[in-house]
């Protein structure tokens, strides 16, 4: 697997650490549903189990709206001194968002907040003011022996921070603007991977969310450096049946095939989003819709939205981590499958 999936050193079991978080008040799991129904899911996937919230704006120093969104989970044996052996991103969705950093020793958690948060603010001078930065989404560059996080503010522009310890950043520059895609008003929420397209002499994917009038689809980027990228102008998947508008694809590589996880809101009530699968050719352009992945009601039955997910692989399990509650008023939750293919 690629971007934030890979093999980590802890061994100690899920149930282990878990057991050792009962007593945690803050930034741990809020619920259990271990032995709960499993959610709807299409048969050539993981099904994944609901465990809990991880991350909550009301145990927040920095809660500027109280919505924390985006995770963008990494492991940390690539950084100087971690605090950590996992970094989770996120920010706030509105004005004036902020990049945040919490850390923990084990993907289940419990999540720390990092004391000064936020780590990007929404003006950094001399390179931009604006009215928030939000949409994290951290990836390690082997070849700078950087992270690089992509974020963006405003909503048409998708910027670029890099850092070698995860928390102090350098500023890198613009990745996309909307100029570099046919009608769209917005690109943003990108999420970044390491993957090679026939032909196009890249090493990493860009996978965004543009407004092509009114309507949000998922977009296509590339690049050799992670820095200057080349585009596919139109749209690269379109909201499935039954929704109004998607964002966040996850590219999830499994068994031999290639998968794009992302929500989508329903036409019919906004508020209410699940996370849909299309399976795609190597080429990325050939897209094809499978159905639902992951429903709201896995994470209760009065939740109303899975949204944003990003995978992590550890410890034999892999790991989802997704924002749940009404928009604009938003948790980051945890689900988990078994991770049983020897890829």
């Amino acid at each position: 697997m690629t971007g934030c999936l890979r093999p980590c050193r802890v061994w100690t079991s899920l149930l282990t650490i878990l057991a050792s978080l009962a007593a945690t008040p803050v930034l741990t799991l809020t619920a259990l549903a271990a032995e709960g129904p499993l959610p709807p899911a299409i048969a050539a996937l993981p099904v994944f189990r609901h465990q809990g919230g991880v991350l909550d704006y009301k145990d927040l120093r920095y809660n500027p709206c109280n919505d924390v969104i985006i995770p963008s989970v990494i492991v940390t044996e690539q950084l100087q001194k971690p605090l950590g052996g996992y970094y989770l991103y996120y920010a706030p969705h509105n004005a004036p968002g902020g990049i945040c950093l919490a850390y923990a020793d084990s993907p289940a958690g419990p999540w720390k907040e990092y004391e000064a948060n936020p780590l990007i603010a929404r003006d950094w001078a001399p390179h931009y003011n604006v009215s928030h930065v939000s949409g994290p989404h951290a990836i390690w560059m082997e070849e700078e022996k950087k992270l690089f996080l992509y974020y963006h503010g405003e909503n048409d522009v998708t910027r670029i921070a890099s850092t070698a310890d995860g928390i102090h950043f350098q500023y890198e520059g613009v990745a996309v603007t909307t100029k570099m895609f046919d009608a769209i008003s917005e690109a943003s929420y990108a999420r970044v991977f390491r993957y090679t397209l026939p032909g196009k002499n890249n090493r990493y994917i860009m996978l965004l969310m543009g407004n092509n009038r009114g309507t949000r689809r998922i977009y296509l980027a590339w690049s050799k450096d992670g820095r200057t990228w080349e585009s596919r102008r139109t749209p690269l998947v379109d909201p499935p049946p039954g929704t109004g508008q998607i964002a966040q694809a996850w590219y999830f590589p499994w068994r031999g095939r290639h998968y794009l996880i992302y929500h989508g809101h329903l036409t019919d009530s906004f508020q209410i989003a699940n996370l849909y699968a299309s399976e795609i050719d190597p080429a990325f352009e050939r897209p094809t819709f499978l159905g639902l992945f992951y429903d709201h009601t896995t994470a209760g039955p009065n939740n109303v939205a899975q949204m944003s997910p990003c995978f992590l692989e550890a410890q034999g399990k892999i790991y989802i981590y997704t924002n749940i509650g009404p928009r604009l008023n938003q948790k980051i939750a945890l689900a988990v499958a078994e991770a049983d293919d020897p890829r």
